[in-house]
């Protein structure tokens, strides 16, 4: 069974949460995995799950301020690998894959994103909007989203409201990340 609907945090604070979309996605999987290493109360009542959540705003801030906050050069965003060890460091063992040079190895990513979603397990993917949603204003703008069911030919992307369910081949597209160098691309963070 899929998961229908994963509550995922986001970061919509205008003019503060710019580039914490990578601190959102580790909000998400620490609380879908029950863990909750900020020791912040849940205020958030979600009216799809009934359940309640943490403040995104507050979620964010407490892990920037616990050390993982954005880590690419001038704040430009945050690498799998800044989003691995936070995940470690609350004890869930997380590992982060990509493509090699030139793609090399994309099928096995591929692989390996359907096998965890189909055992319920989400992961944070970094996706270039661009090209996930064309037109909406969003060049050369990538974002980490967080996939969580495929199905029916399409990937099921939460805090991606461009394009919440591209079809695989546009998500694929959008994954490789052509504009980022090595090891952003097809680039997954697998718990």
């Amino acid at each position: 069974m899929a998961i229908d609907y994963l509550h995922c945090y986001v970061n919509d604070r205008p003019g503060v949460d710019w580039n914490t979309c990578g601190q959102a996605a580790i909000a998400t999987i620490a609380d879908y995995w029950g863990k909750n290493p900020y020791t912040l109360p849940r205020v958030e009542r979600d009216w799809r799950s009934g359940r309640y959540y943490w403040d995104d705003g507050q979620a964010i801030d407490a892990i920037k301020d616990g050390g993982y906050g954005p880590d690419v050069a001038f704040g430009l965003g945050t690498t799998g690998g800044r989003i691995r060890d936070a995940l470690r460091s609350y004890l869930l063992w997380a590992e982060v894959g990509h493509s090699g040079f030139g793609f090399w190895g994309w099928e096995d990513q591929w692989r390996k994103l359907r096998s965890y979603l189909a055992n319920n397990r989400p992961v944070p993917v970094i996706v270039d909007l661009g090209l996930l949603a064309p037109g909406q204003g969003v060049d050369w703008t990538h974002h980490w989203a967080i996939a969580h069911k495929i199905a029916g030919g399409r990937v099921y992307l939460g805090a991606c409201p461009w394009n919440s369910t591209p079809t695989e081949s546009a998500f694929l597209n959008a994954w490789q990340c052509r504009a980022l160098p090595w090891g952003f691309n097809h680039c997954g963070v697998y718990f």
